[in-house]
């Protein structure tokens, strides 16, 4: 293997905490860390990635449904039931640490995935299976409400040099594969690519090094000192000087994580103010966007000045100004040569003070229509939570990650850190008894037990332990030494564990006793192999299951989390 991507390759595994796994199917992860959008890898556990062990020509698929990954049918129904529109796309990835590329597996990859779209069956193969199954029953149910054809993203992934993924015999295979997946006919866009050595090395730069950019101002006020702030510049852009923020990558493809301290996602081209927007640049009166609408806010770590109104800045991230930046991206085609002559207000605060940019991205957001579950990272709780980490008196070793991005490029174990979302779910597993509840997409979380968490009055200890019991958890599922079978029931699991060691159900989590409860359950964690506790509680669950895994569907039941802890109070 190429020395640099050895290198890359062994930090990645550290990080992660993947030494226990084979090369082979951690090499798999570490093409799919550093190929897919990182908004999917947010939603999931890395090892879940993995297909069925023996899955031969396909070694990772992600199925996109509204920005949501789907791994069922149930999921399918889940993410579209609500949806007016529906958008689909597919990633496939397969890995080989060869430093040769292999026309015939490129075939075979091909061949693979056009079986696949075609949903010919696996049965050999479960998880391979179930997913081709998800994407029929997007056709089967929603094919009405597509917003487009679905997209196919392939990627043959090796660690070859230039030279050999520049072959003509490898340019002829990717174009006959290009040709068999486009011919099926009912998808969008269909891009192959075979990456080498150097694509491998560009891609973990792009994933872990901080953002770095220069952009022209048109206009441009230099704010008096302010404290804790470096730098501050209120001025006008261009749209084409805007898109240098906000786009990466040869192909110039919206780059989401610029966008993660920005406390609102995209609400879609459909939601009625970006129609507006959009509707403002396909007009005449594209020209008075400057005074039509409020602009973006970027705040970055580091600035320097250039000739002219020049100035790069890197760190950086978009905390206000999401809707109107993806507008913009969208409606680049239509404006043409005009992305030179249209102007967007912005704001750049250079800060190094985490302190400085929570309050920015508070006063910027709340200055309009924001739900206060968007609004739950800047919390005083949550940076008494992150503090009370940082004190590790149980020496857990977990880092909490209070704004998206925290540590980006900083030395922590990522496999050790824990998200609000993460954090989240495990509480909510743990000490609510509501493993249906953290089941579910992270969108609906919040919605559903967001009163009952992150409160001011709560003890902060239950929220660290529950954290690290979902760590054993899934170290156990990384390991291998724990069935795989039992991850789709891992909040359960979670819930489980809490009843084997206390007994019964937790206290509110603003009672003292909370912590004396937490206390019995980091003994129970600071077992060395709690392995067969954790299989034990798997077992109770298809004990309440009626002998077998219930459904994913059946998991996020409030019905099966009170059948499970009947079964539990059994014994």
């Amino acid at each position: 293997m190429n020395p640099l991507i050895k290198g890359l390759f062994k930090k990645f595994r550290e990080e992660e905490e993947l030494n226990e796994i084979g090369d082979a199917d951690a090499f798999e992860l570490f093409a799919a860390t550093l190929i897919l959008p990182e908004d999917l890898i947010a939603q999931v556990q890395k090892s879940d990635l993995l297909l069925d062990q023996g899955a031969i020509g396909i070694d990772v698929i992600a199925l996109e449904v509204n920005g949501q990954l789907a791994w069922d049918v149930d999921d399918v129904r889940e993410i579209c039931e609500n949806a007016s529109k529906v958008e689909v796309g597919l990633h496939f990835i397969q890995a080989k640490q060869s430093a040769s590329v292999s026309s015939t597996e490129i075939l075979n990859f091909g061949d693979t995935v056009r079986k696949f779209l075609q949903n010919d069956g696996f049965p050999a193969y479960p998880r391979m299976d179930a997913l081709a199954r998800a994407l029929g029953a997007v056709f089967d149910n929603y094919a009405g409400r597509l917003k487009g054809s679905p997209a196919v993203y392939m990627y043959f992934t090796t660690t070859a040099p230039k030279n050999s993924i520049a072959a003509d015999p490898v340019k002829g295979r990717v174009a006959t594969v290009t040709q068999q997946i486009d011919d099926l006919g009912f998808l969008g866009r269909v891009s192959v690519a075979v990456l080498g050595a150097d694509d491998i090395h560009d891609a973990w730069v792009r994933k872990n090094h901080a953002n770095e950019v220069e952009i022209q101002f048109e206009k441009q006020v230099n704010l008096p000192k302010m404290p804790g702030v470096d730098q501050a510049i209120l001025g006008v852009v261009s749209v084409a000087e805007l898109l240098k923020l906000i786009e990466a990558g040869d192909d110039r493809n919206l780059d989401e994580r610029v966008f993660y301290d920005n406390v609102r996602g995209f609400k879609g081209a459909d939601n009625p103010v970006n129609m507006q927007i959009m509707d403002t640049l396909n007009s005449a009166e594209r020209s008075l966007l400057p005074v039509l609408n409020n602009g973006v806010t970027v705040v970055a770590a580091s600035y320097a000045p250039k000739p002219g109104d020049a100035v790069a800045v890197s760190g950086y991230q978009i905390v206000n100004g999401c809707q109107t930046s993806h507008c913009l991206y969208l409606s680049k085609q239509s404006l043409g040569d005009a992305v030179s002559e249209v102007y967007v207000p912005i704001r750049l605060v250079v800060t190094g003070d985490e302190e400085v940019a929570t309050q920015i991205i508070r006063a910027t957001n709340s200055q309009t229509a924001v739900q206060e579950n968007d609004l739950v990272a800047l919390s005083k709780f949550q940076k008494r939570l992150e503090d009370f980490y940082k004190l590790d008196g149980p020496d857990f070793k977990l880092t909490y990650e209070r704004r998206s991005g925290q540590f980006y490029n900083k030395e922590v174990t990522k496999n050790r850190i824990v998200t609000i979302s993460d954090q989240m779910r495990a509480v909510s597993a743990t000490f609510l008894d509501a493993p249906h509840v953290a089941a579910r997409y992270a969108s609906r979380l919040y919605d559903d037990i967001g009163a009952a968490i992150f409160r001011e009055d709560h003890k902060l200890l239950p929220y660290m332990v529950s954290a690290y019991a979902a760590y054993r958890l899934e170290n156990a599922f990384r390991s291998g030494a724990l069935e795989s079978v039992y991850k789709p029931a891992r909040y359960h699991i979670l819930m489980a564990l809490k009843y084997h060691v206390l007994g019964g159900k937790a206290a509110s989590l603003e009672k003292g006793k909370s912590e004396e409860q937490s206390e019995q359950i980091i003994d129970a964690l600071k077992k060395h192999d709690l392995i067969p506790t954790f299989r034990e509680m798997a077992q109770s669950v298809i004990a309440a299951g009626g002998g077998q895994m219930p459904s994913r569907d059946r998991l996020k039941r409030q019905q099966f989390t009170q059948d499970l802890i009947a079964e539990l109070m059994k014994s």
